[in-house]
């Protein structure tokens, strides 16, 4: 008698780059980021590798918040542990917010608290000077649409009515 059990098995230094860029799962670049990123690599690989990916996933057309979750995700597996790279790492997405581009998280354990700073000032600026003009209305919802907040949310916060704020996406 013999019993053989067979297991298959995934080795991530086998796994093709190229594919792994180009899928639009985002289990491979979970997969990618986990190749690149073990505990063997140096900080500056992981570093740069978080440069990267935050390029990379704002070039797919997957919504705000599945952005965001998979962003955070790979910033846990990356473990990027050297304070002056996680500096950087934070000066890069300001530039990028400098540059009108969408940042969609900062370093995992800073996300929640930049998150809340940013909300509170929105509303207070939008409670404050910009009430009642619809200019800063407007800006003030295209600066929430572009973090990813809900329409429904843009609206509540701005005063715009739903229509308004569909209009903007498009």
């Amino acid at each position: 008698t013999e019993v053989v059990y067979k297991y298959n098995n995934l080795v991530l230094s086998e796994l093709d780059d190229v594919e792994l860029m180009s899928s639009d799962n985002p289990i491979d670049i979970v997969l990618y980021a986990a190749k690149h990123t073990s505990r063997r690599a140096k900080e500056l690989q992981k570093y740069n590798y978080l440069r990267t990916a935050i390029d990379m996933l704002a070039q797919r057309g997957w919504g705000m918040d599945d952005k965001r979750r998979l962003m955070l995700f790979i910033e846990m597996i990356t473990n990027l542990t050297d304070e002056g790279l996680k500096a950087r790492f934070r000066e890069y997405q300001e530039q990028l917010d400098r540059e009108g581009k969408i940042v969609y998280v900062s370093i995992a354990e800073e996300y929640y608290t930049r998150k809340g700073r940013e909300e509170g000032k929105l509303e207070g600026r939008l409670e404050g000077k910009l009430e009642g003009k619809l200019e800063g209305k407007l800006e003030v919802a295209r600066k929430l649409l572009a973090r990813g907040d809900s329409p429904d949310a843009v609206s509540e916060l701005s005063g715009l009515p739903r229509e308004k704020i569909q209009e903007l996406l498009n």
